[in-house]
């Protein structure tokens, strides 16, 4: 009787150690200076929607709607739209705004498209290709000025050290507890 208590002290070590490290989708870091701002802000490193284009729609547009940023340092929503194809009046550009500013910056060669599905083109996946590119932008009445976009793939999750320590130190101590119960009985 005497065993089963212990048994059920010991449960929570037992679920600690099978607990999986945490997953998360690739995220890339981005960083767009020009026009008097540096904005950064955090988007999946790809996303996958239906082909407009291949449906007869002229061009496909990634919209990632409100993503936190900062922009010169200070925390705002930040609006953007990924426009690639062709025939669209503003084609190849990202739809940048935020409270203050709005922008159209000319899309440099930042991703790949990829093409999938149960028919031929039907779903498109858009993925960012980490790297410096130079551009321009523009604003409303049209200022062209210079804009330069980093891509940064955001470092992969990994443990605590203090957390494997932690668990280090209960499997080690375990046998000890054991031990020195069964003498003292």
């Amino acid at each position: 009787m005497r065993s089963i208590p212990r048994r059920i002290a010991l449960l929570p070590l037992l679920l600690l150690a099978l607990v999986l490290p945490a997953h998360a989708d690739p995220m890339d870091d981005f960083t767009i200076v020009g026009g008097g701002a540096t904005i950064d802000f955090s988007l999946p490193a790809s996303t996958t929607q239906p082909c407009f284009s291949c449906l007869g729609s002229s061009n496909d547009q990634f919209i990632f709607g409100s993503v936190t940023g900062t922009v010169n340092g200070v925390s705002q929503p930040i609006h953007l739209n990924f426009v690639v194809g062709a025939g669209c009046a503003e084609c190849e550009t990202i739809l940048l705004s935020y409270p203050s500013t709005s922008w159209t910056i000319n899309l440099p060669p930042l991703y790949n498209l990829t093409y999938s599905g149960t028919n031929p083109n039907e779903d498109v996946t858009f993925t960012f290709v980490p790297g410096d590119y130079m551009t321009q932008g523009y604003s409303q009445p049209p200022a062209y000025l210079p804009f330069e976009i980093t891509v940064t793939p955001e470092a992969a999750a990994t443990p605590e050290p203090a957390t494997i320590l932690s668990l280090i130190t209960a499997a080690l101590a375990l046998p000890l507890l054991r031990r020195r119960r069964v003498v003292s009985s």
